[in-house]
């Protein structure tokens, strides 16, 4: 500005130029969250300068308010805080109404906000598509309908649900929401604006199917995922039906087993709840139903109703250069009395057909995020990496610790490892850092597990993360539970089906909705299985521990792999 630039043309072409070319590589999958959220912390900064100038200055275009907010019941943000600052960037006043916001919220706020011309409202729990229904429903049926701009978004969103509640623009990541924003900003129509944004959502949504036949031309490995079952080579009259564990068994020696039918979702193990993760993730409030709970290193948890599981809402460590002032691990002290409704549940498992399991369902990468809040914790693995670094290996010597006292008194054969890497359109961390700061600790975290008896290595992600595959890989990972279909399964079972087994390709956000239909369901599962195929892959809902948030749901699955398991092997 001293030298005479105005205020104007340093947003629009320095800032705002900026963040367009931060966007693109974010849906690109070349810059990850980390970056992001410095870039938008950077913007916000410089806009909190700008402002006062940006008033007086004619260059400045006044595009009017937007109004953003997560809908009731939903209390995540990140998402929605990177729209607001992004909306902010393109010259909109935004309105942030926050998370877990009342419906009638949204329609006061455009009463009350006076030029409001868009609405980002966002969804990113299956539970709260109905509240995001109601909102934009509210907008439609007021008299600021054909004054605003309803734009949705969030992990349970889709084009066909935008079409269905009658919102103008559904946009898969926080980029695209600004960018379409600018659009109309610009003068371009709505309707052109919400064609072209159709138009790039269906195409994703074909994803899978068509770069699995573009694979055809890149890959020349082994067709895994096209493998006939082995089981038509041998002939069913040739060998007895496998039991439960050997069908797994087999199914864990990818194209050179020969399962006799699809292991069936989570049906191949019974978990049990040790007292080290009972106290450690509270499961008494877990299962208690409490809607606001402390787990055992005291991170403030909310349980939405309806939903899935509790998600933190504060934070402990108030500086990462210190973090040791704010961790307090649980106790690892127990009594034989603690131990002894284990022993004998785990007793009883042993004698059966399934494998016996333990869960640890608090991750590395997630204890961290637990402890410094989502976003901070992403912009520290960038400011801060020795710190962060410092702080999981802290965390993956607890694990180790909690692997010992539980070996001390059962053995279990079966790990399951929730720690969620990515959103439903990139991983949190690009490959080159994850593997910095994870490879070696879940590597040690794996191998223990082993040394000390244990068999099988189930990790959970409900996410894309197909780009960290070949670091899972090495790390000891027997089967990635959780993959979503955007993942294009068929060809990372083509790539890397010799190693890794997936479970997973049946997204709960398509299927595990107020509103599911049996027939709806069934018919996805039989297209699911039929595109993945029968080699190293195990279709499962995507959700974590063998559930469904609405009844009757998860059973379906299960009743409905049956039948494509008599139809294909």
């Amino acid at each position: 500005m001293d030298s005479g630039a105005a205020p104007g043309e340093i947003l629009d072409e320095g800032m705002i130029s900026a963040m367009d070319e931060i966007g693109t590589g974010f849906k690109e999958n070349r810059i990850f969250m980390p970056q992001m959220l410095v870039a938008a912390k950077t913007m916000q900064s410089g806009l909190e300068l700008l402002k006062p100038h940006l008033k007086g200055d004619a260059s400045a275009s006044k595009a009017g308010k937007a109004v953003v907010g997560s809908v009731m019941g939903d209390v995540h943000d990140i998402g929605k805080n990177i729209v607001a600052i992004m909306l902010e960037g393109i010259g909109l006043e935004v309105v942030d109404l926050g998370a877990d916001v009342p419906n009638e919220q949204f329609l006061e706020a455009i009463r009350d906000g006076g030029d409001v011309k868009y609405v980002a409202a966002s969804s990113s729990m299956t539970p709260t598509r109905a509240s995001l229904k109601a909102v934009v429903e509210s907008i439609k049926g007021s008299e600021y309908r054909d004054s605003v701009v309803v734009m949705v978004g969030g992990a349970t969103m889709d084009q066909l649900y935008c079409d269905e509640i009658g919102a103008d623009i559904y946009t898969a990541d926080a980029a695209s929401a600004s960018q379409r924003a600018k659009e109309i900003k610009g003068g371009r129509p709505v309707s052109d604006v919400a064609a072209d944004s159709r138009n790039v959502a269906m195409a994703s949504m074909g994803r899978m199917s068509a770069s699995s036949e573009e694979a055809d031309e890149e890959f020349t490995g082994i067709r895994r995922h096209l493998l006939e079952p082995a089981i038509r080579q041998v002939g069913h009259s040739e060998r007895k039906p496998l039991s439960t564990k050997d069908n797994l068994l087999e199914t864990l020696k990818h194209e050179k087993g020969c399962p006799d039918r699809y292991v069936n979702q989570y049906g191949f193990f019974d978990l049990v709840f040790d007292p080290v993760l009972f106290r450690s993730f509270n499961l008494g409030a877990f299962f208690g139903g409490v809607p606001e709970f402390e787990d055992g290193w005291g991170v403030p948890q909310q349980f939405p109703a309806g939903s899935g599981g509790p998600h933190p809402s504060g934070t402990v460590i108030k500086d990462i250069t210190h973090w040791q002032d704010y961790v307090k691990p649980p106790s690892m002290e127990f009594t034989a009395a603690d131990w002894a409704p284990t022993k004998e549940q785990a007793a009883g498992i042993r004698g059966g057909d399934k494998f016996l399991g333990i869960a640890m369902l608090t991750g590395l990468f997630e204890r961290t995020h637990f402890h410094l809040g989502m976003q901070e914790a992403l912009v520290e693995y960038y400011e801060h990496p020795e710190e962060m670094q410092e702080l999981i290996d802290y965390f993956t010597e607890w694990e180790i610790q909690s692997l010992d006292e539980v070996f001390a008194n059962i053995e279990p054969e079966v790990l399951f490892h929730h720690d969620d890497w990515g959103t439903a359109i990139n991983s949190f961390l690009d490959p080159v850092s994850h593997r910095k700061f994870f490879y070696e600790p879940y590597k040690k975290i794996y191998n223990h597990f082993r040394e000390l008896g244990g068999e099988i290595v189930i990790h959970h992600s409900d996410s894309w993360a197909a780009n960290l595959v070949p670091i899972w890989c090495d790390m000891g990972v027997d089967i990635w539970q959780g993959p979503i279909a955007d993942n294009n399964i068929p060809d990372l079972i083509d790539r890397y089906g010799d190693k890794l087994t997936f479970m997973g390709g049946i997204d709960d956000a398509f299927v595990d909705i107020p509103d599911w239909n049996a027939e709806v369901v069934a018919k996805y599962v039989e297209q699911q299985c039929d595109a993945i195929g029968t080699t190293s892959f195990i279709p499962c809902l995507t959700r974590g521990l063998g559930m469904s948030v609405f009844p009757g749901v998860y059973d379906c699955i299960s009743e409905t792999i049956d039948k494509v398991s008599a139809r294909k092997f």
